[in-house]
C-alpha cells in the first residue's frame, strides 16, 4: 500500500524546473546588489545597460528583488585585487554563473562582471546566425 501512496505521491507533484541555459535564455529582469562600498549596484547596472544585447533581448533592471528575475550580487575581499559576483535565479536559488575579476577598483571590477554575464547569456541567446 504505501508503494502505491509514492507512486502517488510522485504522480502529483511532476514539478520541472528550469536548466540553467533555458533560464539564461528567456530572464527579463536583474536586481543588482552589492556587498562592498568600492561597487555600487547602479555601476554593475549602468554597465550592462552599454551591452547592445541588454536591449536586444528585452532585459532590464529593477532595485527590487522580488521584481527580478536573476539577482547579481557582487563583493570585494578587502586587501586583494579581486571582486567576485553570483547571478542567481530568484525563484529556484538555481545558480547561473559565478567569477572572479582582477581589477583595482569598483568601476573595471563593474565593467568586467557585466562583459562576462552578458557573455555567458549570449552563449545561450544567440543563434547560429548571430554568432
Amino acid at each position: 500500500m504505501s508503494i502505491c501512496g509514492a507512486v502517488l505521491l510522485q504522480a502529483q507533484s511532476p514539478e520541472t524546473k528550469p536548466s540553467s541555459a533555458e533560464v539564461l535564455r528567456t530572464f527579463k529582469t536583474i536586481c543588482v546588489q552589492s556587498k562592498t562600498p568600492l561597487a555600487k549596484p547602479a555601476m554593475l547596472a549602468g554597465e550592462l545597460q552599454k551591452s547592445s544585447d541588454f536591449d536586444k533581448w528585452g532585459m532590464s533592471i529593477t532595485s527590487d528583488p522580488a521584481d527580478a528575475d536573476v539577482v547579481v550580487e557582487m563583493d570585494h575581499q578587502p586587501g586583494w585585487f579581486y571582486y567576485t559576483y553570483t547571478m542567481t535565479y530568484r525563484t529556484s536559488g538555481l545558480v547561473l554563473a559565478v567569477g572572479q575579476v582582477d581589477v583595482w577598483d569598483g568601476k573595471y571590477a563593474s565593467a568586467k562582471i557585466a562583459k562576462a554575464i552578458m557573455k555567458r547569456c549570449a552563449a545561450v541567446r544567440k543563434t547560429q546566425k548571430d554568432k
